[in-house]
């Protein structure tokens, strides 16, 4: 990372030009990173109150209820609420870009969609989209479709006009009926109920904060959510364009603030870690916890190494402080 006198003077340039609290997130979204936002948040009380805040998201996504609170926290406390996407913000990233009223994104920026992640059954640590099923189902009903008409038309050629097309359709549909029928018998109607809920969770969250947002439209979330073909699929800053009204790349401001943070945003953390950006350091300290300055580490330390690297991945449990649980990860 450079110099953090260089980090603190690009953050509080934002600052005073937008006034705004900048702060930095990076790690999965989870109720985690949620309670460090909020304590970030009571620490910058200290801080002239600013009427906005940017937001610098670094995650492959994680939970879709904390992110909705994240989402909804900053649309609460500010007037204006900026997005900053460096790098990845996937998944339930996704879905706190849809709260927020402007969007900026680097050249090697991604979104990504809303698909919501299952855990298999029977497979330790290993999740399944949600849209599997229900492309299944629908796959399923074209080629029942196909099988039809390609029979009945069949019957109606060879017949050389002499079978009636009520009669061709029946054989037609007897026939797909018996040949598609094993293959519907294994699709389970409670999975895909479930499935569906879950997406519809997400597609509920996602209409919600555009409606605050004004920033994107219920349009697009149903695209998100259901219209892209795979849950790793790349959204970049044009194709952000098409689902977000206020999409910009980044000034020489946000071009400093990248430089001076370095690693910290390219490295995605196992374990969530908020700051704010634009405050003295030595409350810094506050925001990591009384864990971090019980072992007597220097202010610069305490940043330097709580934006270290530590391996990508997702919160596998989804634990709050109360012991709730979400199965819905995005």
């Amino acid at each position: 990372m450079s110099d953090i006198n260089d980090l603190r003077a690009a953050a509080n340039t934002i600052a005073q030009q937008t006034d705004s609290a900048v702060f930095i997130y990076n790690g999965p979204i989870d109720y985690n990173g949620f309670g460090g936002l909020l304590r970030a948040l009571q620490i910058s009380q200290s801080q002239p109150k600013r009427r906005n805040a940017v937001l610098v998201l670094s995650t492959y996504g994680g939970l879709a209820n904390a992110g909705y609170q994240i989402a909804r926290a900053l649309q609460q406390g500010f007037e204006k609420f900026t997005l900053y996407v460096p790098h990845m913000c996937k998944s339930a990233g996704t879905l706190v870009s849809l709260g927020a009223n402007h969007i900026i994104m680097d050249d090697v920026a991604e979104l990504g969609p809303l698909d919501v992640q299952l855990f298999q059954r029977d497979e330790i640590g290993r999740r399944r989209s949600g849209l599997i099923l229900k492309n299944a189902l629908d796959g399923l009903s074209q080629a029942t479709l196909e099988a039809f008409e390609r029979v009945m038309l069949g019957i109606k050629t060879r017949s050389g006009g002499s079978v009636s097309f009520e009669t061709a359709s029946r054989i037609a549909a007897e026939i797909s009926s018996q040949v598609m029928a094993p293959i519907y018998a294994q699709v389970n109607p409670e999975a895909l109920g479930n499935d569906l809920r879950d997406l519809n969770i997400a597609t509920e969250y996602g209409n919600r904060l555009v409606k605050n947002s004004q920033n994107s439209d219920h349009r697009s979330v149903e695209r998100l959510v259901q219209g892209y073909p795979a849950h790793d699929f790349i959204i970049d800053r044009q194709e952000a364009s098409l689902l977000f009204k206020s999409v910009d790349s980044p000034d020489e401001n946000f071009v400093r603030l990248t430089m001076a943070l370095g690693e910290a945003i390219y490295m995605i953390r196992e374990d969530s870690i908020v700051f704010r950006l634009d405050q003295e350091m030595e409350d810094m300290s506050d925001a990591t916890g009384s864990e971090a300055s019980a072992e007597g580490k220097t202010n610069d330390g305490i940043l330097d190494e709580g934006l270290q690297h530590s391996g990508p991945g997702d919160s596998e449990n989804g634990e709050s402080a109360s012991g709730r649980t979400d199965a819905v990860k995005t």
